[in-house]
């Protein structure tokens, strides 16, 4: 039994146990007053009695028996009513009725009991008198003959209060155990059944059910109470719901940041991580972690630092990763939380930036160094036009051919890095929508471009296999990769017949341009699509070429979602592929390209 149970148990038992203790209290009052007034009574009436008797027997001792009843007639009854009776049972005298109307008093009992020489007091109601008497007799002797001296007095008004308070004594037993019950019916229904209802809604509410009802009842010291804690749990349904509300608005931006962030405190230990750091980090959602194992030895006692001067920080780390080094900025705030103070830790991946920072550089350097040798070959023509005027014909013609032939290759190289950058600008456009391009006619396009140079060239082009394929793209981006395979083959390869074809595996479209020539060592595959990476650089230049062109190809292919390879020919030579994925028809619309 709960403590609040023993305690609405007890309310009710203990008026129960006050009432039947007041009352046997009372009791026992009352019959220790009745036992003490029937005492002296009977004290006073035995002294009363006899004294009387020693007036009676020397008068019947002498025979006066006339005089002896007269006295018993004559005796003042208020004080004290006497009779005198003979031991058959025959009232002789009485000093309250006449002793000729009495009926024969031998079956009283006071009379037996002094006939047989042992006298008692007797208390009962007289219906003589009509009201409640003690009785004492004792055996008299006088003349011929015995006689009985019986002695009564009234005990009507001490007998009715005693009875009066006994009665009142029981009625205020039956009303203490009436409203005692009543009490503990009243526990019970409007205290102790509530009480246990709210209970119960209360444990759901601690065990996270805080949608669990709070009982109310219609009445009863309880009502406001509950009424009360409706109301707090609804308070406290509102509170916890903008608490969660936050809560998930915080780990809603905090997981949709690119930049990992971690809360850590003194001993390195991580109370939190977003999305993003877990990820940086490879951890799981259980698992536990500590800066010590991040990777960056001088992470912690950096952190451990800022915790002791108050200062936040912002440094670079490098972090060793499967996929190589990992350039990382952290920056470093104090928050102070009911716990300790902690440091906030804002971790951004510069690794792209470095990266770009690094081909932006290398970009602006290939790309002077392929200027400078065509501005450097023009420049040198002009002057020497301009500081020569009497030049032969001849040597004006080469002069005027070189510039023709290196402004030209300017042009192509401007031309290509202009293609590349609108290539990337497509590439991260969000909304482009392409439409369908037959994939079939913007090869056969291709390959007539390159009819020309391939005859000057000495190389056959073979059509070996076309199909008729749509995909959504761009179909002059689409031409130019194609036709950069093609006129690098007729170009660079060396190879006699060059054989051009479009398939479909799977769900894919494959444009292969495959030659019989050279072929191009291991060492440069990785890098064969490059910007300005060249196999041969002077034979790369002495025909005309930028450097882009591959490179292009592989933006191009990654525009439409493709990939661009180089795999050997068997054989000799090489074969270049474009692999473009085809959209499902059953979507209705063709995809963003």
């Amino acid at each position: 039994m709960s403590q609040r149970d023993k305690v609405l148990f007890l309310l009710p038992a203990t008026a129960i146990a006050l009432v039947v203790l007041f009352t046997v209290l009372l009791f026992v009052g009352v019959s220790t007053f009745k036992q003490a007034f029937h005492r002296d009574a009977e004290s006073d009436i035995t002294e009363k009695t006899a004294l009387v008797a020693h007036i009676l027997n020397p008068l019947l001792e002498e025979g006066n028996l006339d005089e002896a009843k007269h006295f018993c007639d004559t005796f003042d009854r208020d004080a004290l009513r006497l009779s005198l009776i003979r031991v058959d049972g025959k009232v002789e005298a009485d000093s309250a009725e006449e002793a000729a109307l009495l009926s024969n008093h031998l079956n009283r009992e006071e009379v037996q009991a002094a006939i047989a020489g042992a006298p008692i007091c007797v208390t009962r109601f007289s219906e003589t008198l009509n009201q409640w008497m003690t009785y004492h007799a004792i055996r008299l002797e006088g003349g011929n003959r015995e006689y009985i001296l019986r002695a009564a007095v009234s005990t009507d008004r001490t007998t009715k209060i005693l009875q009066k308070a006994t009665a009142t004594s029981m009625f205020a037993l039956l009303l203490g155990a009436t409203l005692a019950l009543a009490l503990a019916l009243y526990m019970t229904n409007r205290v102790r059944t509530p009480l246990r209802a709210l209970h119960q809604a209360l444990t759901e509410i601690t065990e996270g059910n805080l949608d669990a009802p709070i009982p109310i009842p219609s009445a009863g010291i309880v009502r406001d109470f509950a009424t009360r804690i409706a109301e707090m749990t609804t308070l406290l349904r509102a509170n916890l719901a903008a608490v969660m509300a936050t809560r998930n608005e915080q780990e809603a931006i905090l997981n949709s940041m690119e930049e990992a962030v971690l809360l850590v405190n003194r001993s390195g230990d991580v109370a939190r991580v977003n999305r993003a750091a877990a990820s940086l980090f490879q951890l799981s959602d259980q698992q536990a972690f500590n800066l010590s194992r991040s990777g960056m030895p001088n992470l912690l006692p950096q952190v451990q630092e800022a915790l002791k001067t108050g200062h936040p920080f912002e440094k670079e780390y490098e972090l060793s990763s499967p996929a190589g080094k990992v350039c990382l900025l952290i920056k470093g705030a104090i928050i102070d939380r009911s716990g300790g103070d902690c440091v906030l830790l804002t971790v951004t991946d510069l690794t792209r930036l470095r990266r770009l920072e690094s081909f932006r550089s290398d970009f602006i350097a290939n790309v002077s160094h392929e200027l400078k040798t065509p501005l450097t070959c023009i420049i040198g023509a002009a002057e020497a036009i301009l500081e020569e005027e009497d030049l032969p014909p001849e040597q004006m013609q080469k002069l005027v051919t070189m510039l023709y032939d290196q402004s030209s290759r300017l042009n192509l190289l401007v031309q290509d890095i202009l293609s590349l950058s609108a290539i990337e600008h497509r590439q991260s456009a969000q909304n482009w929508k392409a439409p369908a391009v037959a994939l079939d006619a913007v090869l056969g396009n291709a390959i007539a471009q390159n009819r020309e140079l391939a005859r000057e060239n000495g190389v056959e082009i073979k059509l070996t296999g076309s199909v008729p394929i749509e995909i959504p793209g761009d179909s002059q981006l689409l031409e130019q990769a194609m036709g950069n395979l093609i006129s690098n083959a007729v170009k660079y390869s060396g190879s006699p017949t060059i054989e051009v074809s479009l398939s479909q595996q799977n769900n894919t479209a494959v444009v292969e341009v495959k030659d019989f020539g050279i072929g191009i060592a291991d060492m440069h595959k990785p890098r064969i699509f490059e910007r300005f990476y060249r196999v041969h650089k002077e034979r790369s230049r002495a025909q005309g070429g930028t450097g882009l062109g591959l490179a292009i190809v592989k933006h191009v292919a990654s525009v439409h979602h493709g990939a661009a390879t180089l795999t050997d020919t068997p054989g000799g030579g090489c074969t270049f592929r474009i692999i473009l994925p085809i959209p499902n028809k059953n979507n209705g619309s063709a995809p963003k390209a």
